[in-house]
């Protein structure tokens, strides 16, 4: 038969992905305590997923087992890899069973209820389902102690709120622990080489620790309208796998910091270099805004020569025009132009007038210099 793929989604333990990891371990140990249950009995395992519990229920000697799940794709690869003791692939919904009712000697649902968006609707369909004196083992993730934040998960609980809701519906209830434990074991060589069965022979098992049933990661329970049955326990041994994975990303996550560290030294350092190169510049900023106030200064000084020298300016203009209008500027300004016309510039006619006033010109120089020799020093 042509094999049939599926993602790992996460969603559901796949053995095929998940054979090696406690995960495996986690959900193998479940089925395998409910097979005390199931011996001559119909079974219905609701949210099957893939259904290598299904057939391990069938294998244990139930008489009939339904495997139920929403997921065609699950369906499709478990009939296609789980059904080599020929359980029952169904499709349906949890809070709606496509089920006649009392038809079941035994319901089980392992980490189904903590997905179910109406607990109490699930937990109603799933009575209705079993018969009058039938048997309930259900399971969920202990809240508080397992890990947070699954996608998947619309509610979880703790060990007290999952009996609360167990007991609304069943008179009898009785809860389990389920942890994981890092063990150690002496086998024979054939034991040792063997996987996925029951270890043959005596054997003695001893715990080094114990742990309060409130903090476990899992809980799992009988329910039924009847007095329960005795039970007895179940331990699946694995590989330390997921240690050497934990190791693994411990040291990915170790080198990740150190590289994170240099990183922030290389990001401290250029912040430095950004602050000198800052400072700097605050101290040229510093020495332009004196070299502008000292250029103001330089310039309101300079405007206020120029008020002064327009003043100035303005007063000798008033004194030209008051000299302009004068009777001495007007006789001296006809006497120039008498002059002119006597003695035209570069004429020879004007030749003994330039040397007349040059040559007065000369002496009033010298009487100017005796006069300034003359003078007492102060």
């Amino acid at each position: 038969m042509r094999e049939v793929e599926i993602p790992d989604s996460g969603e559901r333990m796949i053995p095929a992905f998940h054979h090696e990891g406690v995960v495996y371990a986690e959900h193998v140990v479940r089925y395998l305590f409910a097979t005390r249950f199931v011996g001559g009995k119909r079974v219905l395992d609701v949210a099957s997923g893939v259904g290598y519990g299904a057939d391990l229920l069938r294998s244990a000697g139930a008489t009939e087992v339904v495997a139920l799940d929403r997921s065609p794709e699950a369906a499709r690869y478990g009939k296609t890899h789980h059904s080599k003791f020929r359980p029952a692939y169904v499709l349906g919904d949890v809070e709606s069973l496509p089920l006649q009712s009392a038809q079941f000697d035994v319901v089980v649902s392992f980490e189904t209820i903590e997905h179910v968006p109406d607990y109490q609707r699930f937990l109603a369909e799933v009575k209705r389902a079993l018969r009058q004196d039938g048997l309930f083992i259900a399971s969920t993730p202990n809240r508080g102690v397992y890990v947070e934040g699954n996608p998947f998960h619309t509610k979880e609980f703790t060990l007290d709120e999952f009996e609360e809701a167990l007991a609304g519906h069943f008179r009898y209830v009785k809860t389990f622990s389920q942890d994981d434990w890092i063990a150690s074991a002496v086998f024979s060589p054939e034991e040792m080489e063997g996987s996925d069965k029951p270890i043959a022979g005596q054997l003695s098992l001893f715990k080094a620790v114990g742990k309060s049933p409130s903090q476990t990661l899992y809980m799992v329970s009988l329910c039924s309208e009847v007095p329960l049955p005795e039970a007895g326990q179940e331990v699946v041994l694995t590989s330390l796998y997921e240690m050497r994975y934990y190791l693994e990303e411990i040291a990915r996550r170790d080198a990740e910091i150190e590289r994170l560290k240099t990183d922030l030294s290389e990001q401290v350092a250029a912040l430095a270099q950004r602050d000198a190169a800052l400072a700097e510049r605050d101290v040229l900023l510093e020495e332009k805004a004196r070299a502008l106030a000292e250029l103001d200064a330089s310039l309101a000084e300079k405007d206020a020569v120029m008020t002064e020298l327009r003043g100035a300016f303005q007063d000798l203009s008033q004194q030209m025009e008051v000299l302009q209008r004068s009777l001495g500027y007007r006789l001296l300004e006809s006497y120039r132009r008498g002059i002119r016309r006597l003695f035209p510039p570069e004429s020879l006619r004007g030749r003994p007038y330039r040397m007349f006033i040059q040559g007065l010109k000369a002496v009033v120089d010298r009487l100017g210099h005796l006069l300034r020799r003359g003078r007492p020093q102060r």
